[in-house]
């Protein structure tokens, strides 16, 4: 038998065995609650007869029986606590075989990734390396912010569209030019090329 076969042998014969002794108490009990009720309701004669002796001897009687019936109702209470108690263990280690294959799937899981991870690092390493060769045998640039690639004439277009789109708008976005900084810039020019044909003419 496993160990876990007989732990739950053991203890639901324990189990077992406090419940018999437990319905052997509540048997008992209900003998002293009979016993109350016979002495309380002789007392209860004697004293209505005037034989007070006799009330007082039944009383201490029944003082004694309900001291003992308390001892008897804690120690039913007490074996109740330990069953249950046992119920909740043995449920508990029905519960850890439960959990334990998951636990060991786990473990068993995390060891093989610490052996694959560093494998599949490895085989990644080997694969970039490769790459590298057959990129450099094929006269590829490496550096991915230098690579080329062949661009047609519809590529062509589509990137001028692209580019006179993200320029117009840049314009949107820019304020506009005051007209009189326009005409002094015009002015400026103007003079600059008559100073450049000035230089011309002299140099001729």
């Amino acid at each position: 038998m496993e160990k876990s076969g007989q732990f739950y042998y053991d203890v639901n014969n324990a189990i077992s065995v406090i419940n018999s002794q437990i319905s052997h108490l509540k048997s008992i009990d209900t003998k002293f609650s009979n016993m109350d009720t016979n002495f309380s309701s002789k007392i209860a004669q004697n004293i209505k007869q005037g034989n007070n002796a006799r009330a007082n001897v039944i009383a201490n009687e029944l003082s004694a029986m309900r001291r003992l019936r308390k001892n008897t109702q804690n120690v039913s209470l007490a074996l109740e606590v330990v069953a249950i108690r046992f119920t909740t263990i043995t449920e508990f280690s029905m519960m850890m075989d439960t959990i334990n294959p998951t636990v060991e799937m786990l473990t068993d899981i995390q060891k093989d990734l610490s052996k694959t991870v560093p494998s599949a690092t490895e085989v990644i390493s080997q694969v970039h390396n490769l790459s590298s060769d057959v990129l450099i045998n094929s006269s590829i640039n490496t550096d991915v912010a230098k690579i080329g690639s062949v661009v047609d004439k519809d590529a062509l277009s589509i990137l001028s569209d692209v580019q006179n789109s993200l320029e117009d708008e840049a314009k949107e976005k820019l304020p506009e030019v005051p007209e009189s900084i326009i005409s002094k810039r015009s002015n400026i020019n103007l003079k600059d090329d008559i100073i450049n044909s000035g230089q011309v003419l002299l140099e001729n």
